[in-house]
């Protein structure tokens, strides 16, 4: 990832919340960019999604289950029927392995169907002279190409292993494409400065030959030509060195007029801006878009010329939280312009105009996932808009007025994701072979519902158990479950949120606790005596034996003291237990914060929120406040899992790792360096544990937690929950549907070097 491309930033990031989508944005600033990029076994994509180093020979970690899911580049369509969309590898399910991204609709985009694309790189853009004749170009010099609307892809040949950005073809013989590799590097490691290329092929591309482009052609994005003389390519150039000798760059557009033979610097917006599309509609007009490197920098990022280039005028749209990636017009005056804003209530931007940009209209996108959109097409009243995690944004009315009730345009557009999507918060096995993982499914961007998944034979394979939607007609749910716990093959709980419906002349509560007594093979719902009128959550559920269960509420409101609930029946009866402590669980919204934990049927802990500690040696019938403290005062860390292995021995995680050996009456704080929050942890014994963090790290400890290593590489997604049956065999589940088995003998501790299981 670079600057110039932040936007890849917010794949990588494996969904880490809105915090992080906040910091991708500051990214663009300079000097704040950090590698987040990591190898993937086998066949690696070009930029990391839910990617994860795997050691040795069989290697311990592996990929059981991950989502299907399209973060898309670019989109073109023939007609309005007709199109396609290139992107990011998505991992295949029935091959277990990532493959390349070309999907098509024969239906305006209500259905999809994936293209046998035979590459793992990335692809950016696509672009099809008719239903049949089509390329697409993207990372380590490729450049695909199809005569048969893209039933068979073939791989041309180029001489040159650069990142392909744009292509465009006249005719079928007449093409070009645009390229950079990097040529040098900041203090950490990442590109800042590269050198750009443009590709030319007269033979629809059996042959490609650069041309002659300025010596100061850094990267370049897209492409576009309206005849065969005639094109525009656009991106940064490099204007230098600062004081420090960091490479400086300004935005650029280069123009042709004889077919590429020859390109000369038509316009520059000006230092620190990044152009990333462009779009000419005929010789005279011509708008390009992109987006500022810098805070400081104000007014739109959107630039036109009506007289050939000319004279240029800034327009409106875009800017530091409105970065722009594509533009397209149908004529002089009508177009759509969109981008990502990873943090924005209205979602990504879409901009419109009916007058060539003298004026520009933001249309707001009434449901989203905080997805970036990178490109559009249209065709006549129809605009479709794609991006991230498949998310599409419709309209069949492109250019209707609005007025309220349809305000800001919300009306126009339709927004929907192509796949399932999945988060799992926690995952148990009874043994080896019988396991559960729990979270939520999405049902449209915002709506998202109970899921359930189960495997019988140790996660080779994995189906959905259980799925539970939010009431019809809900426009924004998280309904989800937290936490799942067996106390044997048979019998298990599974606690989250519930959601309200209205019933005939009342309204009535569900989901927040399931019980299955037959492997789940059925779930029914218990525990609707705790409600009062107001929804429940619970972030924690721990089942003793069959019949005896507790689960940690996130609160129960109005009171201000800790609440769990509690079954001696088999859940026929719960009650509320009130610990008498007054703290909250529950931090922010949408936040699974907390853990209840028994060592045996008397002795158990629930901790949450900040720094909230509560235990009990009789039960539940009375409780105390444990203080953590990391220095003179007490800590105000986030806490948001614990494990006791036994009375004495107990780990609290979140913000670092408290540690005790001696039932609470003393904690040690420890910082081991771990990127991000610690969401589970687990001791198999009072030696060996495992946590797992909110940035796809896995970390363990043979002796107790005086060492901790990390597992080499990361899954590129939070990892939200895991568990252990023993010290050789443990699963982790996390955002993108992500579900991952260790298996190995041995503890790895760097490499292939081991150890022992327990250290001496």
């Amino acid at each position: 990832m670079d600057k110039y491309d932040v936007h890849t930033a917010h794949r990588q990031q494996g969904r880490w919340g809105w915090v992080a989508g906040l910091a991708m944005l500051l990214l663009i600033l300079p000097g704040f960019f950090q590698p987040l990029t990591a190898p993937i076994a086998a066949s690696p994509p070009s930029s990391l999604h839910g990617a994860m180093v795997l050691q040795a020979t069989p290697p311990p970690l592996t990929k059981q289950f991950e989502e299907t899911s399209y973060y898309l580049k670019d989109v073109d369509f023939v007609s309005a029927d007709m199109g396609w969309a290139v992107g990011e590898p998505h991992w295949d399910q029935a091959s277990k392995a990532y493959t390349g991204t070309i999907i098509k609709t024969t239906d305006g985009g209500a259905t999809w169907t994936p293209q046998p694309a035979d590459v793992t790189e990335t692809l950016r853009n696509v672009d099809f002279l008719d239903t049949n004749t089509g390329w697409a170009v993207g990372t380590n010099g490729t450049i695909l190409h199809t005569a048969d609307g893209g039933a068979h892809w073939t791989r041309q040949v180029v001489a040159s292993t650069d990142e392909f950005r744009g292509v465009a073809f006249v005719n079928a013989t007449q093409g070009w494409a645009t390229s950079f590799h990097a040529t040098h590097y900041d203090y950490w490691g990442e590109a800042d400065d590269w050198r750009g290329s443009i590709w030319h092929t007269d033979d629809g591309g059996l042959t490609w030959q650069a041309q002659t482009l300025p010596d100061n052609a850094s990267l370049l994005n897209r492409i576009k030509f309206i005849d065969a003389q005639h094109g525009w390519a656009v991106g940064v150039k490099y204007t230098g060195n600062d004081q420090y000798g960091r490479p400086q760059h300004a935005g650029i557009v280069y123009r042709t007029t004889n077919g590429g033979q020859t390109w000369e610097e038509f316009y520059s917006p000006g230092a620190d801006i990044t152009l990333t599309g462009a779009e000419w509609v005929d010789a005279n007009h011509g708008w390009v878009v992109g987006f500022p490197n810098r805070s400081d920098l104000t007014g739109g990022f959107v630039f036109h010329t009506a007289d050939g280039g000319q004279t240029w005028q800034r327009q409106t749209p875009g800017g530091i939280f409105d970065p722009l990636w594509d533009v397209q017009f149908i004529d002089a005056n009508r177009g759509y312009a969109v981008g990502f804003n990873y943090i924005a209530a209205w979602g990504p931007p879409v901009f419109r105009t009916l007058d060539g940009g003298a004026t520009w209209q933001k249309i707001r996108m009434a449901q989203h996932g905080n997805e970036g959109l990178f490109g559009v097409a249209i065709v006549d009243s129809q605009v479709i808009a794609m991006g991230d995690h498949d998310f599409i944004a419709k309209s069949t009315r492109a250019w209707d007025a609005y007025a309220p009730p349809c305000y800001n345009g919300d009306c126009l557009f339709t927004q929907s994701y192509l796949n399932t999507h999945y988060t799992f918060h926690d995952v148990f096995f009874a043994d080896e072979a019988n396991g559960w993982a729990v979270g939520s499914r999405s049902y449209s961007p915002e709506v998202w519902g109970q899921v359930i998944f189960h495997t019988a034979d140790g996660g080779l394979t994995w189906a959905s158990q259980y799925e539970q939607a939010p009431p019809a007609g809900t426009s924004f749910s998280y309904f989800r479950l937290d936490s799942i716990s067996f106390a044997d093959t048979q019998n298990g709980w599974a606690v989250g949120s519930s959601e309200t419906s209205w019933v005939t002349d009342h309204w009535e509560h569900h989901g927040a606790i399931l019980r299955t007594t037959d492997s789940g093979a059925h779930w029914q719902e218990q525990g609707q005596e705790l409600y009062a009128s107001w929804d429940l959550e619970f972030f924690d559920v721990q089942s003793l034996n069959s019949q005896n269960g507790w689960a940690l509420a996130a609160k129960n409101f109005p009171s201000p003291d800790i609440f769990l609930a509690h079954t001696t029946d088999g859940g026929s009866h719960w009650n509320w237990v009130d610990t008498g402590i007054t703290g909250t669980i529950q931090v922010g919204y949408a936040t699974v914060l907390g853990s209840v934990v028994f060592s045996d049927t008397q002795h158990g802990w629930a901790v949450g929120g900040l720094s909230q500690v509560v235990r009990t040696d009789d039960g539940g019938a009375h409780w105390t406040p444990p203080v953590l403290s990391c220095g003179a005062y007490p800590c105000y860390y986030t806490v948001l899992a614990a494990a006791f292995p036994d009375n004495q021995n107990g780990w609290i995680a979140g913000e670092g790792i408290f540690r005790t050996t001696d039932g609470g009456a003393n904690w040690v704080h420890q910082d081991i360096g771990i990127g991000g929050r610690i969401q589970d942890i687990q001791f198999v014994d009072r030696k060996i544990g495992w946590l797992a963090t909110d940035r796809g790290e896995l970390w363990y400890t043979g002796n107790g937690g005086t060492r901790w290593h990390r597992l080499d590489g990361s899954t590129g997604f939070a990892l939200r929950g895991l568990h252990f049956v023993n010290g050789q065999r443990g699963w982790f589940v996390g955002d993108g549907g992500t579900i991952l088995r260790y298996a190995a003998d041995h503890l790895p501790i760097v490499g292939e070097v081991f150890l022992p299981l327990l250290e001496k």
